[in-house]
């Protein structure tokens, strides 16, 4: 299975993943979240601020976040919070996210995120185990693919593999 063959994988994930680059521009969006944002084309998304579908009161902490991702320590290249997204409709739904750096050279990030169907403040870490089982249910076959194939991932956005799996 090559890169090519892992994007398509994701593309087809009930889970939500996108890869933005430094200027928070999305470089990768799946359809199940293109879909839930209202386009049917993905390609649309391409290159478009992903802050043009954050709610604006949370702007600065998702530019925090991108810009820690970028700049800290290999070990500490990961964040997972919860948030809002808007669709074209401008109506709001909550996704839990975990996020990673991806490459330093190109300053991307990669954000893996599924829907979570109660309020902010309620959510639990029972509820997101929930949430995270469906999912993981549902994509099982895609998921152990990726855990042996994804050191190609750099290779179909022409980036230096610099990425080291431990098993």
């Amino acid at each position: 299975m090559n890169a090519e063959t892992i994007l398509e994988l994701l593309n087809f994930t009930n889970a939500y993943v996108i890869v933005l680059d430094k200027d928070i521009k999305i470089r990768f969006i799946n359809i199940s979240l293109s879909n839930k944002l209202g386009f049917e084309v993905r390609e649309e998304l391409i290159d478009r601020c992903w802050l043009d579908f954050i709610p604006t009161e949370i702007h600065g902490k998702i530019k925090t976040v991108h810009s820690t991702l970028l700049t800290t320590s290999k070990d500490q290249q990961h964040h997972e919070f919860v948030n809002d997204i808007v669709d074209l409709n401008g109506n709001p739904f909550k996704v839990k996210w975990v996020n990673t750096a991806i490459n330093h050279t190109t300053n991307w990030t990669f954000s893996f995120g599924i829907p979570v169907s109660v309020s902010l403040e309620e959510v639990t870490g029972a509820d997101l185990r929930h949430q995270f089982k469906a999912v993981i249910a549902d994509d099982r076959v895609m998921i152990n693919n990726l855990k042996e194939y994804v050191k190609g991932i750099p290779a179909a956005f022409n980036l230096p593999n610099t990425c080291e799996l431990e098993s």
